[in-house]
């Protein structure tokens, strides 16, 4: 009788090489400008950097780049995009949570909600773009 195997661990191996050869495609320095672009204006006279904040920006920074750079790749493989209503609820959710966190963070009553909603929608959209382009372009490498 034959046994049976597991091919999750596999998987899991296989993608944490695809999250780290993603990473490195990622410079600070791309990820300080776009901190500086859109989100410390949202933030008035607090200090973000070099501040708990700035982490917890780049953390989702990450994690949205290496999401969408998957879908991005399995797009290119596939030949056919996926659900782009998908793709909004993620990047909608995860501004929704990075502004409740900075707004949570800051808690000055004189800072303007709506400029920190604008720029944390404009910070995850911004990286779930740059994610989408590097894992087409990496598919489209690999052809």
């Amino acid at each position: 009788m034959g046994s049976v195997v597991s091919f999750q661990e596999h998987k899991r191996l296989k993608d944490w090489e695809v999250e780290k050869k993603l990473l490195h495609t990622l410079s600070m320095e791309d990820m300080v400008y776009a901190t500086e672009k859109h989100l410390i204006p949202a933030c008035g006279d607090f200090q973000f950097r070099h501040s708990f904040l700035e982490e917890i920006c780049m953390d989702v920074a990450i994690e949205t780049f290496i999401s969408s750079a998957k879908r991005g790749m399995t797009e290119a493989r596939t030949g056919k995009p996926q659900d782009s209503a998908d793709d909004e609820e993620q990047v909608n959710q995860r501004a929704t949570e990075l502004q409740a966190f900075m707004i949570d963070w800051i808690q000055d009553e004189h800072i303007n909600r709506d400029q920190i909603k604008s720029g944390a929608e404009a910070y995850v959209y911004h990286w779930w773009q740059v994610g989408l382009k590097t894992g087409k372009n990496r598919s489209q490498l690999r052809l």
